[in-house]
């Protein structure tokens, strides 16, 4: 079938391409600003710091643990050092 001879792709084909509306827009665009500064506003205070210090440390132990792991391996002999 071709297009030229459906009728439904023909009537389709001369509507006008959808374009949103400027207003639509600002008012979208102005309730946006208006949560993101509400959200800005109601940020609670940074963390205390021994959480932050506490964050920091938490790496540093598990490359710890981790080594503390392969070195007990190789003291038993499960991994061998060629």
């Amino acid at each position: 079938m071709k297009p030229e001879s459906d009728p439904v792709l023909l009537a389709l084909s001369e509507l006008a391409t959808p374009a949103p509306r400027h207003a639509r827009d600002t008012r979208i665009r102005a309730r946006c600003h208006a949560a993101m500064t509400a959200t800005a506003q109601q940020r609670t205070p940074s963390a205390p710091a021994a959480s932050r210090a506490f964050d920091r440390l938490l790496p540093v132990a598990v490359v710890v643990y981790a080594i503390a792991v392969v070195a007990e391996a190789i003291r038993i002999g499960w991994l061998s050092v060629s």
